[in-house]
């Protein structure tokens, strides 16, 4: 029994399946999110939600006893079948020698061989919610002394780019991001208005709902009651989960920062500085998003 294929299956076999979906559909127009998505993207070799609509809309057509969007024995035959008839070949690897056509039988006019041209790789726009909760422990290194950890409640709203939707993509955002500090005191005041700018390296390893990213981010920060700024690097890890795919999921953080902090002259302890290293954690967060174009 060949390999089930299916949603976060990658490589070669998925790259000739996308090839003869292209080939059997050529003739079709498949709707998801409102664009149409033939023919499918077939250099990155990921099985995603758009090659899981085309195997459903395949599966529909022919009336298969399955329309999973999972391509088992019974989908192969039938796309194997399909291809066949049309071309005269079935895709056997990803530059397939010039072969010449099968004649058709008498009975069926010839059909011109469908060559889709792969387009290219997605790019657009996302406006992106994320409220989320946090933890700081105590830094591996202070100038100010040892501190106690604090948790953050805190809320982001900003714009990402990001090169593509499906398989390892880069992603370059801003964010704007208050918070709630569970402390209350001249080094760690309780209120914070935040500034990202950050690049993230998204889906190294995906699986499913599944995804992974690995970011990093430049931040900007004014504390408030009483009043000090702050800047500092972070770099980290996340995982999240899909609840509506590309719309809404859960994820959480883990990073280390590297920050320094300035009390204005005047206030609590003023015209101090301090430099900060050590981890931070979002503990649980959620992103809700949306396209811009």
């Amino acid at each position: 029994m060949a390999e089930l294929l299916l949603e976060g299956s990658r490589g070669e076999e998925v790259r000739r399946l996308q090839r003869n979906l292209n080939a059997a559909l050529a003739d079709q127009v498949v709707i998801l999110d409102g664009k149409n998505i033939l023919p499918l993207e077939t250099r990155t070799g990921i099985f995603g939600k758009r090659t899981k609509a085309a195997v459903i809309q395949f599966q529909r057509d022919f009336k298969l006893k399955l329309k999973d969007g999972k391509v088992g024995d019974e989908t192969r035959k039938a796309l194997a079948m399909r291809v066949l008839v049309i071309e005269g070949t079935i895709s056997r690897n990803p530059n397939p020698s010039p072969v010449t056509p099968k004649p058709s039988p008498p009975s069926r006019p010839s059909v011109t061989p469908v060559v889709p041209t792969p387009p290219p790789a997605n790019k657009h726009w996302l406006f992106q919610a994320q409220p989320a909760t946090g933890l700081t422990p105590p830094p591996f290194f202070s100038t100010a002394g040892p501190s106690a950890s604090v948790v953050t409640g805190q809320v982001s709203f900003g714009i990402v780019y990001r090169t593509a939707s499906e398989g390892p993509h880069w992603e370059f955002g801003g964010a704007f991001q208050p918070s709630f500090n569970s402390q209350n005191s001249p080094t760690d005041p309780r209120y914070t208005l935040q500034l990202q700018g950050s690049v993230t390296y998204a889906d190294p390893y995906s699986r499913g709902r599944f995804h992974t990213a690995l970011f990093g981010q430049v931040v900007l920060l004014t504390n408030l009651a009483p009043t000090s700024f702050a800047g500092g690097v972070q770099v980290g890890g996340q995982i999240s989960l899909d609840i509506i795919e590309d719309k809404w999921n859960i994820f959480s953080q883990a990073g280390v920062q590297l920050a320094g902090q300035w009390t204005l002259c005047g206030q609590p302890g003023g015209c101090a500085g301090q430099l900060t290293f050590g981890p931070v954690f979002t503990v649980l967060g959620t992103t809700i998003q949306w396209d811009l174009q």
